[in-house]
């Protein structure tokens, strides 16, 4: 376990929580899915997937780590107990959780994780954000549901945006482009230059940023760690594989049990 390798947040420094962005390093799957994947999707062997999950909650100090069935959507999931027998509570985009010892997964391999925490209320939340699940607002989704379960007020909230794929590498088409417009009203910041086929490289990690904002979440109580999924071999990314196999990283957080 000493191979692991966690990426971490000074805005989510609290005693009592857990959390880390977790890398490939230090698992045992292998060839494409080498060695930390966190995610048996895509066909890697289950039996190592199961012994990745197992090093992470070891290494976080953690009863159970907790997943959702990923669909790109909006919903978000109360956990109060860890589903018996499974990883997976269902379909969802994002988990919330005051139940210490849960460690709540948000699964990329190019999307936007974000972790968010309450000092207040001491509630989490793990949030699943690609394009799809950006433009239907899951970021905003999430804190809303925070507020009505648990009473959290944005303004407490901190915050932190993990790796995910950099504007640089990630050319969308001017379909994607027309929605991040019309939900922002501008590109400016968002997204590059258009090429002659109309489509930009766009930074959905600066989009679920802004909507953090929106939502109440003070500027200073936000932090973004600066690694590209696509760029950096440390961690998995799907548009680097070119539709080949790939495996997962992890947002994970959690109170300690």
């Amino acid at each position: 376990m000493s191979d692991l390798e966690f990426l971490r947040a000074t805005t989510l420094g609290f005693d009592g929580l857990v959390h880390a962005f977790t890398t490939r390093a230090g698992g045992v799957s292998e060839g494409p899915y080498d060695s930390l994947n966190l995610s048996w999707k895509e066909g890697d062997n289950k039996a190592h997937v199961e012994e990745n999950r197992a090093r992470v909650t070891a290494a976080l100090g953690l009863d159970k780590l907790v997943f959702a069935n990923q669909v790109h959507g909006k919903t978000v999931h109360r956990v109060d107990a860890a589903p018996v027998g499974v990883w997976s509570v269902g379909e969802g985009d994002a988990l919330m959780t005051d139940v210490p010892g849960l460690g709540l997964v948000a699964q990329t391999a190019d999307c936007t994780p974000i972790l968010l925490f309450d000092p207040d209320t001491r509630a989490c939340a793990a949030i699943h954000s690609g394009w799809r699940g950006t433009v239907q607002n899951i970021a905003g989704e999430t804190i809303d549901a925070l507020g009505r379960d648990y009473g959290s007020r944005p303004e407490s909230l901190r915050a932190a945006i993990g790796p995910a794929i950099t504007p640089e590498n990630y050319r969308v088409g001017p379909e994607v482009l027309g929605e991040f417009e019309t939900m922002f009203g501008t590109l400016d910041g968002l997204a590059g230059p258009r090429d002659g086929e109309g489509g930009a490289g766009l930074d959905v990690s600066e989009a679920c940023r802004r909507q953090l904002i929106a939502a109440g979440i003070p500027e200073t109580q936000i932090e973004r760690i600066a690694a590209c999924t696509f760029s950096d071999p440390r961690f998995f990314s799907s548009r680097r594989a070119r539709g080949g196999q790939f495996g997962g990283q992890g947002g994970i957080i959690g109170l300690r049990p």
